[in-house]
């Protein structure tokens, strides 16, 4: 069966985008309970499910950026 994912709201996907860009060096592509805490610390979001789902979200899109650049080719 093909998975097709989670649709995640617009504001939710503008906010994590925004937190990346502007604190690169802050979050992690493989810890989501370290980017949970950063996205407490540099935004202002109130709740745990929207901060939880920001923090998801860098995850995903981090893990997606760098998945090209852990694996580098084998020559041979």
């Amino acid at each position: 069966m093909i998975s097709l994912g989670n649709i995640r709201p617009t504001y939710i996907k503008n906010v994590a985008i925004a937190l990346v860009k502007r604190f690169p060096d802050q979050f992690k592509y493989d810890d989501f309970q370290y980017n949970k805490e950063r996205v407490a610390e540099l935004s202002d979001v109130g709740s745990k499910l929207l901060r939880n789902r920001i923090a998801g979200y860098i995850t995903r899109y981090l893990a997606v950026q760098n998945k090209g650049k852990t694996n580098p080719p084998i020559s041979g």
